[in-house]
């Protein structure tokens, strides 16, 4: 069965704020989520890691009224840290790691630090490692699986730095979030996602024209050539529309929740249009 998501991060536009103090409670988007007619959300960390425990039971409760849910949440943890920033970050992941399983999320979409493989020093490789290794921990303790996705800035951010930290990590309970690395070479595209097929059980699709955010059909990147070779690899995981056409504004006064939507509907068909084209998948969307 594959699940098409939306993720929150679509429809925040302070998401690249120094800051990253949502401009949209969670609550506010629930209702518009569901009346898309999305029933699975991806979570963006900071919809729900500066709100208390109460707010979380809330945001579960108005989910289920809407017959939504939360599979995925996205988390951006620092990995070279020392001493007491090392500590910090561990506490705040265990923190949304306990309103993950309140939620009801079996999967934290990670990113594998926040320096690329090429700035990172060895000493800072070996910390992030076995940084890794605690988060992993951590989650095995709360029924929770990791997918380190693929992305610049990263240790994930070529398939050969991906390829080396996973083996350098070597857990099973380490997975993959496949996210193309460049948007406008689809046989790059594909050849990378083969080369990590076997540990892919997420994928987040992102329509690009031009360097700036078009639907998922106008896109440089061929969705439709990636899909088909996703289904030939038996793929049965998530695939999350992660950001949309009309999702960037210069002020986030001028944010048009419903346009977003619209075009996230779209790219939605887009999905299910390019999936049903095997009659033996089951989708649930």
């Amino acid at each position: 069965m594959i699940q098409i998501l939306l993720n929150s991060i679509a429809l925040e536009p302070n998401r690249w704020t120094s800051d990253k103090i949502a401009y949209f409670n969670l609550g506010q988007l629930i209702a518009h989520i569901a009346g898309a007619g999305f029933h699975f959300i991806e979570l963006w960390q900071f919809h729900i890691s500066r709100v208390t425990e109460s707010k979380i039971k809330e945001y579960h409760r108005i989910a289920e009224a809407h017959n939504l849910s939360f599979p995925v949440i996205g988390m951006y943890p620092a990995l070279h840290f020392r001493d007491l920033r090392r500590q910090q970050e561990l506490d705040s992941i265990e923190r949304l790691m306990k309103y993950a399983k309140l939620l009801g999320t079996d999967i934290l979409k990670t990113f594998v630090g926040t320096v690329g493989s090429e700035q990172i020093t060895d000493s800072e490789y070996e910390r992030s490692v076995e940084f890794m290794l605690k988060i992993l921990e951590l989650a095995d303790s709360y029924n929770l699986t990791i997918a380190g996705e693929t992305h610049q800035n990263t240790l994930f951010d070529t398939m050969e730095s991906c390829q080396k930290t996973m083996a350098a990590i070597n857990s099973e309970n380490l997975k993959v979030c496949f996210q193309p690395l460049d948007f406008d070479n689809t046989e790059k595209a594909i050849s990378d996602y083969q080369s990590l097929a076997d540990n892919i059980i997420h994928i987040h699709y992102q329509g690009q024209k031009n360097g700036k955010y078009a639907l998922l059909a106008d896109s440089d990147l061929d969705y439709t050539k990636l899909t088909t070779a996703v289904i030939e690899r038996g793929f049965s995981g998530k695939i999350c529309i992660e950001f949309v056409k009309d999702c960037v504004v210069k002020e986030p006064k001028f944010f048009d929740v419903h346009k977003v939507l619209e075009n996230a509907i779209l790219d939605r068909d887009f999905i299910v249009k390019a999936l049903e084209k095997d009659s033996r998948i089951g989708l649930a969307y």
